[in-house]
């Protein structure tokens, strides 16, 4: 079906380029593969014979040289522009990815449940983010975070890091718990956190090397974090079930951001508050069982691996720990990502995103025992991409038409209907200025939609595309619809 519109090259309304470089993952080679639109087309394979290093009969793709004085944005573009080709891309120079080279990453566990290596395949974390914990402090100088820490806050002497409140950790328990969140992946050293490459904001709120703390300390640290650019902070301490945790919750999604707090670890059954904006996790064990010491009831919202999960200590070491205290910053992190990766959203979009993508473990839907399930670093970087507008497609059969209808798009608006042949990366438009999910993206049409919003189109499949997968999604300036997916039946 997509085959039938001219191919346009995305770049015509964006203003980065089309292809862009990563050290160390992708890194362009000189040669682009090129497959054309008609198979055995002796005049098009005449005009590419100078180019052509080889052609690959299976897959009829051609594996081109750049020409001199072109680079692989300008050639594919090219390419693309005369209509000739189902897609042209680099010949990237491809690095191991997923699974990170930290010599402990084989003890996290957790990292397999929640599929961390395939959502590290789309994004590994922004830098541009950050992300911050209420706890008894961090080891400023430990290997698999040290690089990654900003200045935070003392909210017990009230007095910022940078003008000299103390962030290091008086107890321990704080630099397991930033771990969790952030231990610095695929750096060679001890293991991965759910983010890598995220700002992380120490927020101390003990004086006492037992690291209790009070409440009110706990809760003006959050606000604090959320105020001074944290998009996601977390608390592992006990007194979830204190009407001030809901109260917080809500002014920090006021101020943009989320706030976790950690269900406790004596197996109560809370039954008497349900919070709207503060997220209560509960921790779950390898097996995907809720942790016998695990909060549960009407208050938790979802579970997180809370059980021997493997974490930093103090003076570059390294320990499994259990209990919510483990379960929250993991929680805490994945959302993060889903921030990282769409930054265009809301606090309650990135709410609804985290819920949705959680693995469903007990009654369908929330229950009192999971929430929402367990979280999932891959679905919610996946949520992530999933925008504003709602597309809904029939199912693609060769041969046969195939509809897509958009709705709640701005009214008389251009909507760009774009694919992907080879998956989903995270991306953007800066003239759109949005972010989308299409990898490799091709222009397939351009609608307007309606005075109420609405558009649709409907194009014949080619019985050539059988077994083929395609990914579609629709942008338009500062909104996207969700991506879909489906294989020519």
């Amino acid at each position: 079906m997509l085959l039938l519109a001219t191919l346009l090259s995305f770049s015509l309304i964006q203003e980065t380029p089309l292809f862009i470089e990563k050290s160390g993952e992708l890194e362009f080679s000189g040669q682009m593969i090129a497959r054309p639109l008609h198979r055995d087309d002796a005049a098009l394979a005449a005009s590419l014979a100078s180019q052509t290093l080889r052609y690959i009969p299976a897959t009829d793709e051609f594996i081109l040289t750049v020409p001199e004085g072109m680079t692989e944005n300008s050639y594919a573009a090219e390419l693309l522009r005369a209509g000739a080709f189902e897609y042209v891309h680099p010949d990237w120079i491809c690095y191991p990815l997923g699974d990170p080279n930290d010599p402990r990453f084989s003890d996290q566990w957790h990292h397999d449940n929640m599929e961390s290596s395939a959502g590290w395949d789309l994004l590994t974390g922004d830098s541009n983010q950050i992300a911050a914990w209420c706890d008894t402090g961090v080891d400023h100088g430990h290997e698999d975070l040290a690089a990654n820490l900003i200045p935070g806050y003392n909210s017990v002497d009230y007095i910022e890091e940078i003008n000299g409140g103390d962030t290091s950790d008086i107890n321990g328990h704080g630099t397991h718990v930033a771990g969790c969140i952030g231990a610095i992946g695929n750096n060679g050293v001890g293991l991965a956190g759910v983010t890598w490459g995220m700002k992380m904001m120490p927020i101390r709120v003990s004086n006492s090397s037992s690291g209790g703390a009070y409440l009110s300390s706990i809760l003006d640290g959050a606000r604090w974090a959320a105020d001074h650019g944290a998009k996601t902070v977390s608390a592992s301490y006990s007194g979830v079930d204190n009407a001030a945790v809901g109260t917080t919750g809500t002014d920090v999604k006021n101020s943009g951001a989320l706030f976790f707090y950690a269900a406790g670890n004596g197996g109560q059954t809370w039954s008497s508050f349900d919070y709207p904006d503060t997220i209560v996790v509960g921790a779950s064990d390898s097996g995907d069982g809720l942790a016998s010491f695990s909060g549960r009831g009407l208050g938790i919202d979802l579970v997180a691996p809370g059980v021997g999960v493997w974490s930093t200590t103090m003076n570059d070491n390294y320990a499994a720990w259990s209990g919510t205290s483990m379960a929250t910053p993991v929680a805490n992190g994945v959302a993060a990502m889903i921030f990282a990766a769409n930054p265009n959203l809301t606090a309650d979009e990135v709410q609804e995103r985290l819920y949705s993508s959680c693995d469903d473990l007990g009654t369908t839907g929330n229950d009192n025992t999971y929430g929402w399930g367990r979280v999932n670093v891959r679905r919610a970087i996946e949520a992530a991409l999933h925008g504003n507008m709602s597309m809904t497609m029939t199912n693609l059969m060769a041969g046969q038409a195939v509809t897509v209808s958009i709705t709640s798009a701005n009214s008389n608006a251009a909507l760009y209907v774009a694919y992907s042949s080879t998956g989903l990366a995270v991306n953007s438009n800066a003239s759109l200025g949005v972010v989308y999910g299409l990898a490799n993206p091709s222009l397939l049409r351009v609608l307007s939609s309606n005075a109420v919003g609405t558009a649709s189109m409907t194009m014949v499949v080619p019985n050539s595309l059988a077994g083929q997968t395609f990914w579609v999604q629709t942008l338009a300036m500062n909104r996207t619809s969700n991506w879909i997916q489906d294989t020519v039946r």
